[in-house]
């Protein structure tokens, strides 16, 4: 096997299951990428990530000698970091929030109303203690 794990290539991928994409290398060597390698995102069909024929740079991240098979991965070849779908898909992404630096928040109007909170908070309390 000429490749050694971390090294990344490009590989055309060669056909598609259920369980990932097989790939062949340039130098003719043969792969599979898992479907937990695809993406960082969750994957539930292959065919909406990659097409056979498709060339796509790999890393190799195992060599299984007695198979003459490299273990690879698409995801570790980028360096996007894994994000919440749950984020991506809110509303409230839609827009980007302003945010008010530290420096210019004001919270006079809380301070001004806070002992008079405190003091309708402990008039309830004595009064539900009577």
């Amino acid at each position: 096997m000429e490749h050694k794990i971390n090294d990344i290539v490009l590989g055309e991928v060669s056909g598609i299951q259920p369980y990932g994409a097989f790939m062949r290398l340039e130098n003719g060597e043969q792969g599979l990428v898992h479907i937990s390698e695809i993406s960082s995102y969750f994957v539930k069909n292959i065919h909406d990530h990659v097409n056979v024929g498709q060339k796509i740079k790999v890393k190799i991240i195992d060599i299984l000698e007695d198979k003459q098979l490299y273990r690879l991965s698409i995801k570790q070849v980028g360096t996007r970091s894994r994000q919440n779908v749950r984020q991506l898909k809110s509303p409230y992404n839609a827009k980007k929030r302003y945010k008010i630096p530290l420096d210019q928040q004001d919270f006079t109007p809380l301070q001004d109303k806070l002992e008079e909170w405190i003091e309708e908070e402990t008039m309830k309390i004595n009064n539900e203690v009577k």
